[in-house]
C-alpha cells in the first residue's frame, strides 16, 4: 500500500511537471519570434541560476548565440536584454510611467537595508532631499569648494604603499575613499570605516542578483557602516566648513524630520555610487597600463609633462589641484507598465506590460561597426576625438559614460577629478610592477573579469604590485 501511494505520488509530481514545461512552451510559441527567446527546459524558473550566479558570463554567452537583443526568462519574468546604441538610447530616454526604473531601485535599497517598509522613505529622501544638494554642490560652478584638501589626503595615504609589495585593488581604493569620503561625512569620519566599506563592497554582486545570501561578516560589516554615516551626520555643523557635504545633509535630515534609520542607507547608496565605478575603472587601467608597458611609459611621461608644465612641480599640484585646472552604465533595469515598441534603428522590439528591460551596453561598446578593436585595451582611443563643446567627445557613439539617458551624472565634476588626482599622483610617486615580476612586461596578463559581475567589471582576482618610490617632480 505504501509503496503503491508513493509511486502514485511520483507519477502525479512527474504528470504537474510535465504540465508545466508543456504549458511554458506553447506560451513561449505565442511570443513574438523577436527579440529570440533563450531556451529553458525549467518552467517559471527558466535561466535563473545563470542570470544569478554568473550573470557577466551568462549575458556574454547569450549575446554571443542570439546577438545583441533576446529575451530570458528568469524567475518567472521576462527581461528583454538590448545591446545596440540605438536600442540602449530608446530606452533611457522612454517616460518613466511606461518604462520605470523603480524595481531597480528597490534592488539597490535591499542592498543597503532589509526593512522594506523603508523602502518609499528612502527612495523619497534620496530623490526629494539628497538629490538637490548634490546638484548644487557638485555642479561645474560650485565643485571646487568642496575638493580643498583632497589631493593633499590622497597623497598622504598613498605614501604609507610607499616601497611595500601591495594589493593594487587597496592601494588604489583606499587612499581615494578616504579623500572623497571625508567630504561627504565630514569632520568625523574615521578612516578605519574603509575595512567595513571593502568587506561590503566585495559582496554587492552577490545582494543585487538577488542570491540567497547569508554573509555573516558582510551583513555586520553593513551595521557598522550604516551606524558610521548615522554618527557622522548627526554630528555635522551645517556652519563648519570641515563638514561640508555633511552639514547640508543633516541640515535637511533634521529640517523634515527624517529618522536615520532612512537617511542613513540614502545616503550610503549615494557613497556607492560614488565609488563603485571609480573602483573598479581605476582597478582595470592600472592592470591594462602594466600589461601594455608602451603605453604606460607614454602615459607617465605625459603626465610628468603636464604637470611641470602647468604647474611646476607635484608638490604645487597637490596644493593647487582643482576641477577646473585639471578639465583637460551599469546593467540597468526597467519595468514596463503598458505595452510597448521600443525603437531599435530601422525597426522596434515589442515589450508586453510586466516585463522587463535590461541594458546591456558591454554588447554595445565591443560592436567593431562602432569600435574597431572594441575587445581591446586602446589608451588614446579617443584622444583623437574631435573637439566637439561641451558634448563628451564620443557622442553619437555608444559610451554611455556619465549619463547616457535625460540626465547628467550628479558627481561627473567630481568623479573626473577624483580619477585624474589620483592617476596623477599614484604614476608620480610610483614606479609600479606586477609582483613578483620585477619589471614590466608584455607577457604579464591582468586578471580576468569575474563571471558574477553586475553593472561594472570585477575581478576574479587581486594583484600584487610592487611599488617603488620615484623621484618626485
Amino acid at each position: 500500500m505504501t509503496s503503491y501511494a508513493l509511486t502514485t505520488a511520483q507519477v502525479s509530481a512527474m504528470i504537474v511537471g510535465l504540465g508545466l514545461v508543456f504549458i511554458t512552451h506553447v506560451m513561449s510559441k505565442k511570443d513574438s519570434a523577436y527579440p529570440p527567446k533563450v531556451p529553458s527546459l525549467l518552467p517559471w524558473l527558466g535561466s535563473v541560476y545563470g542570470f544569478a550566479f554568473t550573470p557577466s558570463k551568462f549575458l556574454a554567452l547569450c549575446h554571443a548565440r542570439f546577438g545583441p537583443v533576446f529575451k530570458v526568462l528568469v524567475g518567472g519574468h521576462n527581461i528583454i536584454v538590448v545591446g545596440t546604441a540605438d536600442s540602449i538610447h530608446n530606452a533611457l530616454f522612454t517616460d518613466h510611467r511606461i518604462l520605470t526604473a523603480r524595481v531597480e531601485h528597490y534592488d539597490h535599497f535591499r542592498a543597503v537595508c532589509d526593512d522594506t517598509s523603508l523602502y518609499p522613505m528612502i527612495h523619497d529622501t534620496i530623490n526629494l532631499r539628497l538629490f538637490p544638494i548634490l546638484d548644487r554642490r557638485l555642479s561645474k560652478r560650485s565643485v571646487d569648494d568642496l575638493t580643498t584638501g583632497f589631493a593633499e589626503t590622497l597623497f598622504q595615504r598613498l605614501k604609507l604603499y610607499e616601497g611595500d609589495r601591495a594589493s593594487l585593488k587597496r592601494s588604489l581604493t583606499e587612499p581615494v575613499y578616504v579623500a572623497a569620503t571625508a567630504i561627504f561625512l565630514g569632520s568625523k569620519f574615521s578612516p578605519d570605516n574603509y575595512e567595513d566599506w571593502l568587506t561590503f563592497w566585495d559582496t554587492l554582486p552577490i545582494r543585487l542578483c538577488r542570491r540567497p545570501f547569508w554573509s555573516l561578516p558582510s551583513t555586520r560589516a553593513r551595521g557598522r557602516l550604516l551606524d558610521h554615516i548615522t554618527t557622522c551626520i548627526q554630528a555635522a555643523n551645517p556652519n563648519n566648513d570641515d563638514d561640508k557635504l555633511a552639514g547640508d545633509f543633516s541640515q535637511v535630515i533634521r529640517e523634515n524630520n527624517i529618522p536615520f534609520e532612512a537617511a542613513s542607507p540614502g545616503i550610503a547608496l549615494v557613497m556607492l555610487a560614488l565609488h563603485t565605478n571609480l573602483f573598479n575603472n581605476m582597478f582595470w587601467l592600472l592592470s591594462w597600463l602594466m600589461a601594455d608597458p608602451p603605453s604606460f611609459s607614454s602615459l607617465r611621461d605625459d603626465i610628468d609633462r603636464a604637470v611641470r608644465a602647468e604647474f611646476g612641480n607635484l608638490q604645487t599640484f597637490i596644493a593647487e589641484a582643482s576641477p577646473r585646472r585639471l578639465t583637460t552604465v551599469q546593467n540597468g533595469l526597467r519595468l514596463a507598465e503598458c505595452d510597448f515598441q521600443l525603437k531599435d534603428g530601422a525597426g522596434a522590439i515589442p515589450v508586453r506590460k510586466g516585463e522587463y528591460v535590461m541594458l546591456y551596453p558591454r554588447a554595445a561598446q565591443h560592436n567593431e561597426a562602432s569600435y574597431s578593436d572594441g575587445h581591446k585595451f586602446v589608451l588614446d582611443r579617443f584622444v583623437q576625438s574631435e573637439y566637439q563643446g561641451e558634448l563628451a567627445p564620443t557622442s553619437g557613439k555608444p559610451y554611455f559614460a556619465f549619463g547616457a539617458g535625460k540626465h547628467l551624472c550628479k558627481g561627473k565634476f567630481f568623479a573626473m577629478f577624483e580619477m585624474k588626482v589620483l592617476i596623477i599622483l599614484y604614476l608620480s610617486l610610483f614606479d609600479v610592477t606586477p609582483s613578483p615580476l620585477e619589471s614590466l612586461s608584455s607577457e604579464w596578463k591582468p586578471p580576468q573579469s569575474s563571471a558574477q559581475s553586475i553593472g561594472t567589471i570585477h575581478a576574479d582576482d587581486d594583484v600584487f604590485v610592487r611599488l617603488r618610490p620615484r623621484t618626485t617632480l
